[in-house]
């Protein structure tokens, strides 16, 4: 069974992926494509398209196309925008603001689908899940569990703002939907935008500030509390919070009080998500605990459940954001049409590859000076010595983090050099903090309570012995936001970093991702190339080429 699954065309990440009997095929997001950072709200056509050429199949061969949203415009997509003909949809346009836009949209989509299908077929087979069973269903349908916790939380879906509840026999049975004034990700993303940074783009600035302040509960005075199973938003709360915080100018210094707020807002979110975990732990008795929605990139709170006693594991999605609802939705129409489980999820590389024939004919078109690659020693020799290395090498991973298809590398133990990199490559803030690359092999001896973390989704507390190690690739708070790298899912990202081991003795390398400020991570090698004569980058490696500056 070949299913394509798509996010909805008004979410803030936009994506698309293809399962064929229960085992991810491709999966990437549209921004790759467009370079239009987390294209949002846009049809996932490239993506869609990218699909279907991986998975060498036409639209028409799809047995069902399955769509991360439903309620009240599931009705507009299979009652009207499904039956209209041409000529006089016109006359059926909605009053109501976002009820046009989604049937805009929608109707965009369809004619989309109809210059891929001409017989239209392919338009009949659309089925729709609830966006916060689309984000649950993405997480523990790959998760490899049994049964799980669940808590999905982001700013909004449909009408409401979450799901917590629990996964057992199969099935995902809800417990409690979350009223959008009790929006967890609203408060994240309104706090965003007090402190001066974009909403619904910059919340992992905000968690990376919150390190810099210091925590003040009585900030979130008529705003926010916490109650014995999670947490109560004040009614008008959104109100209170821009009445008492003037919003930062962009480019005005971060005064400390944004810096409180945000440790404070930070806390908050820990605190609450943790309460709720170990009630529902409680009710349940299950000890896996799985997290989804935007909210779940928040690795400092998802570090906050990983270490409650209640739970043994705990499971999150590289793409929890909007774009993974594309993945959630083809795996629970999967399930109900089979009854059958995906494959648990054990890498994230399913998006494009480049082969050397294609690098290499685009290097000479482009009049470049290259040459092949002697061996990875020599790269790990360049990183030790203090290049900033360009990484471009297998399918493109997907999710916002850079997990070593698309990186950007340095030697963590290097002083000076994450400065070097937020000015001079990513032109970013210089407090923004990276992340480390280790072989899974030696992760514990690096962590404390280290528990496995593939996806960058955990943090932990850097072992005191190890931290100069690690110097440039840990935060200010000495934690880290941790990769770990299997020689099984990336035998050559492995290989590297081991020969950097080889030269330097440290198994791990400081790694973000390959792009700019504000630009969404390189999809093609002309991508990288670009962005590497644009930055201070010192080399780059196009799979089984090099290019020096």
């Amino acid at each position: 069974m070949k299913i394509l699954g798509i996010t909805a065309t008004i979410s803030e990440n936009t994506a698309a992926c293809l399962i064929e009997d229960g085992r991810i095929v491709a999966f990437a997001e549209e921004e790759r494509f467009t370079r239009i950072k987390h294209a949002p709200r846009m049809i996932p056509q490239h993506a869609i398209e990218y699909c279907l050429k991986k998975g060498e199949i036409a639209l028409s061969d799809i047995d069902f196309v399955a769509v991360g949203f439903d309620g009240v415009f599931k009705s507009w997509a299979k009652d009207i925008v499904s039956n209209i003909g041409e000529g006089n949809w016109g006359k059926l346009i909605p009053e109501n603001g976002a009820y046009l836009e989604y049937f805009i949209k929608m109707m965009r989509l369809k004619q989309f689908f109809f210059s891929l299908d001409k017989t239209g077929t392919s338009w009949k087979k659309l089925r729709y899940v609830l966006h916060h069973q689309a984000h649950a269903a993405s997480a523990v349908r790959f998760s490899g569990f049994e049964k799980s916790i669940i808590i999905s939380i982001d700013g909004t879906g449909e009408n409401n703002a979450g799901l917590f509840g629990y996964f057992e026999d199969g099935k995902i049975f809800p417990l409690k939907i979350v009223p959008m004034n009790q929006s967890l990700g609203w408060l994240y993303g309104n706090t965003t935008e007090v402190c001066g940074f974009k909403k619904h783009s910059h919340e992992g600035k905000l968690m990376g500030l919150a390190a810099y302040g210091k925590i003040k509960p009585e900030l979130l005075k008529d705003i926010a509390e916490l109650t014995h199973g999670g947490y109560a938003l004040k009614s008008g709360w959104a109100n209170v919070l821009e009445k008492r915080f003037k919003k930062r100018d962009k480019n005005a210094p971060i005064a400390q009080e944004y810096k409180d707020l945000a440790a404070t807002v930070q806390n908050f979110l820990e605190e609450a998500v943790a309460r709720v975990a170990q009630a529902l732990c409680q009710k349940k008795k299950i000890r896996n605990v799985c997290l989804a929605g935007g909210v779940a990139l928040n690795c400092d709170m998802n570090s906050k459940v990983m270490r409650l006693d209640c739970f043994d594991d705990i499971f999150i999605q590289p793409a929890a954001n909007d774009a993974g609802t594309a993945l959630g939705a083809a795996a629970e129409i999967y399930f109900n049409e089979t009854g059958k489980s995906c494959e648990p999820l054990r890498h994230a590389y399913f998006g494009p590859q480049y082969s050397d024939e294609e690098i290499e004919a685009l290097l000479k078109e482009a009049k470049l000076n290259y040459r092949k690659i002697s061996s990875l020693s020599e790269i790990a020799r360049k990183i030790f010595e203090g290049k900033i290395v360009g990484w471009f090498s297998g399918r493109m991973e997907f999710g916002p983090r850079a997990l070593g298809g698309r990186s950007i590398l340095a030697n963590p133990s290097i002083p000076g050099i994450k400065d070097k990199i937020n000015k001079e490559v990513k032109h970013r803030e210089s407090w923004r903090p990276f992340a480390p690359s280790i072989l899974k092999e030696y992760a514990a001896d690096y962590f404390e309570n280290y528990h496995p973390s593939s996806f960058m989704l955990l943090t932990f507390k850097t072992k005191l012995e190890k931290i100069n190690d690690l110097w440039a690739a840990i935060h200010v708070d000495k934690t880290a936001r941790v990769q770990e790298v299997s020689r099984k899912t990336h035998p050559r990202y492995h290989a590297l970093i081991s020969e950097f081991q080889k030269i330097s003795g440290i198994p791990a390398l400081l790694n973000t991702s390959f792009n700019d400020q504000g630009e969404p991570v390189c999809l093609t090698p002309k991508d990288a190339i670009r962005t590497f004569y644009s930055t201070g980058m010192d080399v780059l490696v196009l799979e089984n080429f090099i290019l020096e500056k």
